[in-house]
């Protein structure tokens, strides 16, 4: 963290104000060229034989250097500093979506390309669900959005990594850390409809009137107490869509039988269920489709007269300023007392 974070602002809500600095700059011209009639300003107390030369003359300054510093603190925190803008839409439909990213072992096969490299499932599906993340942006400059999106991870178990948030900076956060441990016994199964059941549970709790689950797998359910196409029926009864994703490249026929096979049928059953669609992607580019044209199927009309919800940051700038005003008095008084 850097010493200066605490003074970042997105934004101010009086900038007018700022045209006192033009006061404060005026005003510490008129102390450095000022000399008033009759009064000799020395160094008191023992360090008057020490003031010789220019850099000793210089500092004589500093009781006005620092009293303008601190005048221009203090009036940025009259202009209200706010940090953290968040858009909250009020009287708009907004959207609640949890990613669900299967984490089981076979996700570590680098059977997908990137610019002639052969990369993990596991890799281009974060690549990809960051894209999702950044398109759901006003501006991709933006921390928060306008929908609450969550991150769910499931193997053998489901869990959920990052609750449901407009903080998409948190998301990706959240996002950039996911990794499998295969000697982790948790990553050797494949649980999708207990991750469909706990997505339902906790969409469930939400106010908002469209929620959405996007469901992304390698593979088959082989584990876990709740059937998928249950799990489906649970979150049709709640109205909630499940958008399914096959990712992996085409089925290989080996001595071995098949490989890493995906369940089509019942990834298709679930989401016809819902009222989603299901997406199979082979390569990079089919899997960003799959989640641009979700994004499509699922944006928020947002009416543009905005409210923002903010966290006030002037307290730093009135700490600072008040700081400097007492240093700027106590060096006057210590070292550079005018005397008659």
């Amino acid at each position: 963290m850097s010493i200066l974070e605490p003074l970042y602002f997105n934004t101010l809500k009086h900038p007018q104000v700022l045209l006192l600095l033009i006061g404060v700059a005026l005003l510490f011209v008129a102390e450095l060229t000022a000399r008033p009639s009759g009064v000799l300003s020395i160094s008191t107390g023992e360090t008057l034989h020490q003031i010789r030369g220019r850099s000793k003359s210089l500092l004589r300054h500093l009781p006005a250097v620092l009293r303008a510093f601190a005048l221009a603190f203090l009036v940025v925190a009259l202009a209200r500093p706010l940090s953290g803008m968040r858009p909250r839409v009020e009287n708009a439909e907004v959207r609640d979506i949890l990613l669900a990213v299967d984490v089981s072992g076979s996700m570590t096969s680098a059977d997908f390309l990137e610019n002639g490299k052969r990369r993990d499932r596991l890799y281009v599906t974060k690549a990809a669900v960051r894209h999702f993340i950044d398109n759901r942006k006003a501006k991709s400059t933006d921390r928060y959005g306008t929908d609450r999106v969550g991150l769910l991870l499931y193997a053998s178990y489901a869990w959920i990594q990052t609750p449901l948030t407009l903080d998409y900076g948190l998301l990706e956060y959240d996002l950039d850390r996911v990794y499998i441990d295969q000697r982790d016994d948790k990553h050797n199964r494949t649980a999708i409809g207990d991750a469909i059941g706990l997505a339902v549970f906790n969409l469930n709790k939400s106010p908002a009137e469209s929620k959405v689950i996007i469901l992304l797998t390698d593979g088959i359910n082989n584990y876990g107490s709740l059937d998928p196409i249950t799990a489906a029926e649970i979150a049709k009864r709640y109205n909630m869509r499940v958008y399914t994703i096959g990712a992996g490249s085409p089925v290989r026929r080996s001595a071995l039988g098949r490989d890493n096979p995906i369940d089509e049928d019942a990834m298709k059953r679930i989401a016809s269920t819902t009222g989603g669609k299901y997406y199979r992607a082979t390569d990079l580019q089919s899997l960003r489709e799959a989640y641009d044209e979700i994004n499509q199927l699922e944006t928020t009309e947002i009416d543009l007269g905005k409210v923002y919800d903010y966290d006030e940051a002037f307290v730093p700038y009135a700490i600072v300023g008040t700081a400097a005003m007492l240093i700027s008095v106590f060096t006057r008084r210590r070292w550079f007392e005018a005397i008659p």
